[in-house]
């Protein structure tokens, strides 16, 4: 067998350490990185109270989304009050939908979160990505608001809804893929259920917004299958516990 010249052998125990060398610097380094994280001693309660002032802040907002005309049009008389009431059912209609739906996603955010031990940077900044579109939604819900009549209206309001709720699966998704972030003795049903349960909003959000394309101006109406949605899967979360595993 020929003899390789000493100067190759030479090049490939360099080459050798030197990959030894860089994965040995990778695997520092990200520990050192995630020891950084934790010194910075972001803790999951810091989090959870950020997510609910968020929350309660873009509650709060909402009601401004309820807008009356400046006061110098104001005729002082009962039958314009009553007719400047019922021309505002579409801000209540929007104030309401948008409090109950954020009410849900809270709750939603409690479940998602709570059996989370350990915080990273990825999953830090999934949640701050979800709250960036719950502080935007009295703006999608003013603007739908005040245009009823044109889906685009609609369309805005029903994209900032699919975008909270994917937010809510992808940190879900994150945490418990390969039990990441969470103990490993949660049951994969209980994944399973709550990976649907975060979807369930932005399934309906896109059917709002193909209904929307289409040219319908009732495009928001299938939230009201919210309640008759979880229902069904609340049935099957029961019917699936009872059943052997």
């Amino acid at each position: 067998m020929r003899e390789e010249p000493g100067w190759k052998l030479q090049g490939l125990a360099y080459a050798a350490t030197l990959i030894q060398f860089g994965g040995r610097t990778f695997r520092q380094s990200m520990t050192e990185e995630t020891t950084a994280f934790e010194a910075m001693h972001l803790t999951k309660s810091r989090l959870e109270s950020l997510s609910d002032g968020v929350f309660a802040f873009a509650m709060t907002l909402l009601v401004i989304s309820i807008d009356l005309p400046d006061k110098s049009q104001i005729v002082q008389s009962q039958a314009y009050a009553t007719h400047l009431l019922l021309s505002l059912y579409s801000d209540f209609f929007h104030y309401v939908l948008a409090f109950l739906i954020l009410g849900a996603f809270w709750l939603s955010h409690h479940i998602v979160v709570h059996p989370v031990k350990s915080l990273d940077r990825i999953l830090v900044w999934l949640n701050l990505g979800t709250l960036l579109f719950v502080a935007l939604l009295p703006f999608s819900t003013s603007f739908s608001g005040d245009l009823p009549g044109t889906p685009v209206g609609a369309m805005v309001f029903e994209a900032n809804l699919l975008a909270i709720g994917m937010g809510m699966f992808f940190q879900w998704r994150y945490a418990t893929g390969n039990y990441r972030l969470v103990e490993t003795d949660i049951p994969e049903r209980f994944i399973r259920h709550v990976t649907i349960g975060t979807l369930m909003v932005p399934a309906l959000s896109l059917l709002g917004i193909f209904i929307a394309i289409s040219g319908s101006l009732y495009s928001q109406a299938v939230y009201l299958l919210v309640p008759v949605v979880g229902i069904i899967i609340h049935h099957h979360t029961k019917k699936d516990r009872s059943s052997p595993a």
